[in-house]
């Protein structure tokens, strides 16, 4: 009446089935969640702006990060990715986004930040003459990778002031 094959094909469907349902109904319990992270973040002090090679702006800044991202995780979640990004506006781009740190947490426990005047991952420089003066946001973001479902983004804004209106 049935083959071998409809059989193992009635079965394989059905397990995936059942996978399916499975994964979605975990990745629905993350939409239940809400975090409640801790963060302090600021920025310390430019220690150089100058004029980079081929008329580019470059910045050596430090900044202190007291982060608690422990709330974030859940069952589901297998690792955050987290950094660092300076913010600034100029007339050609209404944002621009530097990346000055990051980090891969992959562990609850490890979810906690204390950096205190840490200087920069990654140089901040900017394609033109366009540092010199600028207001800067530093914001912190974590990017949510699950287990089983879709990634998303959380972030943290801070204001800290202007860059030196001056080379240093």
């Amino acid at each position: 009446m049935h083959s071998i094959y409809h059989r193992l094909n009635t079965a394989v469907t059905f397990f995936g089935t059942v996978a399916a349902v499975l994964c979605i109904l975990t990745s629905s319990t993350d939409l239940l969640h809400k975090s409640n992270p801790n963060i302090k973040l600021g920025l310390r002090e430019v220690r150089r702006l100058v004029q980079h090679h081929g008329g580019k702006d470059q910045a050596v800044v430090t900044f202190d990060v007291n982060a608690d991202l422990r709330s974030v995780f859940t069952w589901n979640t297998k690792q955050l990715f987290v950094y660092v990004q300076a913010e600034y506006e100029t007339q050609e781009n209404r944002i621009n986004e530097v990346v000055l740190w990051d980090s891969i947490v992959q562990q609850k426990d490890k979810a906690v930040f204390k950096l205190s005047n840490h200087k920069t991952k990654y140089a901040f420089i900017d394609p033109g003459h366009n540092l010199r003066g600028r207001d800067v946001n530093l914001t912190l973001v974590w990017c949510v990778m699950p287990r089983v479902g879709r990634m998303y983004t959380e972030r943290h804004t801070v204001s800290v002031g202007k860059m030196p209106a001056t080379y240093i």
